[in-house]
């Protein structure tokens, strides 16, 4: 009997040993991605730095993007001047993002949510102007923080499906800091339908006739830039807008602010940076986005009081 439990413990033992063996593996490898995601961010920015610096943009930002088989994708690279650390510090924070992500002209309100399993964001997009949230597709993404640490930030936000039969979001945000202050990669993808197509294809065909990217084709016969249009065109607008909502909240002043007053400098600071491309991104005047923001920002923050009420947070 002696030698039974030993070698019942023994057998404990040794299973024991192997799931945490087997535990460290796991987490050397997790780690090891980790290093090689924010090693593979430093390699593009070294490369990148040439382009950069001379991004016929204007500032120290690039655009592309790819549609192939129905996966649409923008993407940006961009140096941002506010330093990492505040990058960080503010977008670690998943609620955080709902301030970001509402600076941009189509999204009518987002909604954090906090559970077991992860934090979840609802985004609501509509029409450029003013839209209650209940009338605005909502997208339930899974918001995820995938590394956070002095030397590298990387966030996802994913959902399987979308509106109107779209899927595959995938919105990643990975930052490094460099000597200027940030470096960013902004990436917006999705998986396509038959009916979204249709949809923005009728509005390219009409109220966004005139609508273009930032990619350059060529050189049209008056000799001015032939700029990418279609699917490829939407997603590089709203890549760069996205990226142009974090650059404008991480610009405002929090210190011994109210929580207005910083919302208030992010909407003006966007509208300002996106004038910079009035070709691709300029649709409202001034007094209207803020009018309208201000409007869709106080839904926000009441259905989100709800949302925390039923929710039993204070």
């Amino acid at each position: 009997m002696k030698s039974g439990r030993v070698l019942q413990r023994t057998g404990w033992s040794a299973a024991f040993r192997a799931l945490v063996g087997l535990g460290l593996l796991l987490l050397t490898g997790t780690a090891l991605a980790r290093d090689a995601a924010a090693e593979a961010l430093a390699g593009r920015h070294q490369a990148l730095q040439a382009a950069l610096a001379a991004s016929p943009l204007g500032l120290p930002l690039l655009v592309q993007s790819h549609d192939e088989r129905g996966q649409v994708q923008g993407e940006a690279h961009a140096l941002l001047s506010p330093p990492f650390a505040d990058l960080l510090a503010r977008l670690r924070q998943p609620r955080a993002w709902c301030d970001v992500l509402l600076l941009h002209l189509n999204v009518k309100g987002c909604l954090h949510e906090s559970a077991a399993d992860g934090d979840r964001l609802t985004l609501y997009s509509g029409r450029k102007l003013y839209e209650p949230m209940s009338d605005a597709s909502p997208l339930r993404l899974r918001w995820t923080l995938v590394a956070a640490r002095a030397d590298h930030l990387q966030v996802e936000l994913t959902a399987a499906d979308g509106p109107m039969g779209t899927g595959d979001y995938r919105i990643t945000l990975a930052a490094l800091p460099v000597e200027q202050g940030s470096f960013v990669h902004f990436r917006y993808a999705y998986r396509s339908s038959a009916l979204s197509r249709l949809a923005v294809d009728t509005y390219l065909a009409t109220l966004g006739r005139d609508k273009v990217g930032f990619t350059v084709l060529g050189t049209g016969s008056d000799g001015h830039p032939l700029f990418v249009g279609g699917q490829r065109g939407v997603v590089e607008r709203n890549a760069v807008r996205y990226l142009l909502a974090v650059q404008a909240d991480l610009e405002v002043e929090r210190r011994g602010a109210t929580s207005e007053q910083p919302f208030e400098q992010g909407l003006a600071r966007w509208f300002e940076l996106t004038e910079r491309w009035p070709r691709q991104l300029h649709e409202l005047d001034r007094d209207d986005y803020l009018a309208i923001k201000r409007r869709e920002r106080a839904e926000q923050l009441r259905r989100q009081q709800t949302l925390d009420r039923a929710a039993g947070r204070p």
